[in-house]
């Protein structure tokens, strides 16, 4: 079930993005939109032109390091007949280029996509993420179009870039038993532009692999309201979550896999011995975390550092943990270990392994085993992962109610052990790859 997450963006000082106000119904409309994908982001440019009637060729702006090729182009009032790129600026052109606040005027004498090396009268200058102040060529494309008459129109210009990057962050401040979670999003614009009004939104997952279209701006996004001026280079966004103090639940987490051998493919690992191995006893003092409490959806994937204040006023470290990718029907919370449990500890093994390739289907059996040597009784949260591939169903599991998919390989299953004594966890899960029957991982049969 996709949820509609919508954040508040502030501004770190000195950080370099600047917001504009919310554009309501009375403003113009944001001179680009631009999409955050893990691997890529998609930009959609809005650019006013003023045309002559007839044939004309325009010369638009556009990021560095595209083909003409990696570009669509349309407009409301004119006929777009194609457009080339505009060939790069010459070694030995008079140059003036920003990053951030830095600018290095001189000869340019490389171009290599990435950064411009710059021969100034102090030295040379390697200028990474580079914006063109004045002369050279900045990255464009030259655009044939033909128009019925002379009027103003609109060219929207959309494209995939490499250049934007993000990584999402999060910190929470815990008092006692309460906490607050504050969100940040680490970005970085390489492309050589800058928009005075811009809109942004993070889907948190790989670019599609069709062609940018407008329904491309709507899928599974995280909204961030309002227009901001982007400049060149790294800034940081607030991600301004609901201001409420969170109710901080100690838990023990015996989680031994880990998420290092989950395999993204939709065909399972077959090797028997894939995941058999001697893992950990090894049980975590905890704290859980309802994430519904700050969205009303599943946050950018990123760490989560957990600190306590000091005495003194100072934060004190106290664990980190992990937010992961979004999937479809998660639980919105997450646990961070703050600690070893003295009396818990844990043993994983396989109780039962089936390939059946007529079928198309691998059954795969875990028995986990929870020893408590404690004088109280231990509430303890399971943390399985179907590393084997993301189409999986879990066919069985011991633990009634007490269970919730965390991620799309993952699992966490709930069991109480009395003091002195064990208990038990046991689950069964069914890997597919017959493309009729094949379902992305369902957590509850």
């Amino acid at each position: 079930m996709t949820r509609a997450l919508v954040l508040t963006l502030a501004v770190v000082a000195g950080c370099g993005v600047v917001p504009r106000g919310r554009a309501g119904g009375d403003r113009p409309p944001a001179e680009a939109r631009i999409v955050l994908y893990r691997d890529s982001a998609l930009v959609e440019e809005e650019l006013a032109v003023e045309l002559t009637g007839g044939a004309q060729r325009l010369t638009v702006p556009v990021a560095r390091g595209l083909d003409a090729g990696d570009v669509v182009i349309t407009s409301d009032a004119a006929v777009v007949r194609g457009w080339t790129l505009r060939a790069p600026r010459a070694p030995g052109a008079a140059i003036e280029a920003r990053t951030g606040d830095v600018v290095v005027a001189g000869r340019l004498r490389a171009d290599d996509g990435a950064a411009l090396i710059v021969e100034a009268d102090d030295g040379v200058h390697v200028v990474a993420a580079p914006e063109v102040v004045a002369g050279g060529e900045p990255a464009a494309l030259v655009v044939d179009v033909e128009a019925d008459r002379p009027r103003r129109a609109r060219l929207v210009v959309r494209y995939l870039t490499d250049r934007l990057t993000w990584q999402a962050s999060y910190t929470l401040i815990a008092r006692g038993d309460r906490g607050r979670l504050h969100g940040a999003l680490a970005f970085d614009n390489r492309t050589g532009r800058r928009w005075d009004r811009a809109r942004l939104a993070v889907i948190d997952r790989n670019r599609p692999a069709a062609a940018p279209s407008p329904g491309s701006f709507g899928d599974r996004a995280v909204v961030v309201p309002g227009a901001f001026a982007v400049l060149p280079g790294p800034q940081r966004l607030d991600l301004s979550l609901r201001d409420r103090r969170l109710r901080l639940v100690p838990t023990l987490v015996y989680d031994p896999v880990g998420t290092t051998l989950d395999s993204a493919t939709m065909r399972p690992q077959l090797d028997e011995a894939y995941g058999v191995a001697r893992w950990p006893g090894l049980v975590d003092e905890s704290v859980k975390i309802d994430l519904s409490q700050v969205a009303s959806g599943s946050l950018p994937a990123g760490p989560i550092r957990v600190f306590t204040v000091g005495a003194g006023g100072e934060l004190v470290w106290r664990g980190e943990g992990r937010l992961l990718p979004p999937a479809d029907d998660t639980e919105l919370y997450t646990t961070v270990a703050v600690g070893r449990s003295p009396d818990v500890s844990g043993r994983r093994r396989r109780t039962d392994f089936f390939v059946d390739l007529e079928r198309m289907r691998l059954i795969e059996e875990y028995t986990i085993t929870l020893r408590n040597r404690g004088a109280h009784r231990a509430d303890v949260l399971v943390r399985e992962h179907l590393y084997r591939g993301q189409c999986w169903t879990l066919a069985y599991h011991s633990t009634g109610e007490a269970i919730a998919k965390e991620g799309a390989q993952q699992i966490g299953l709930g069991v109480t052990v009395a003091p002195g004594g064990e208990a038990t966890v046991m689950y069964r899960v069914l890997y597919e790859w017959d493309e009729r029957k094949c379902r992305v991982s369902t957590s509850k049969h």
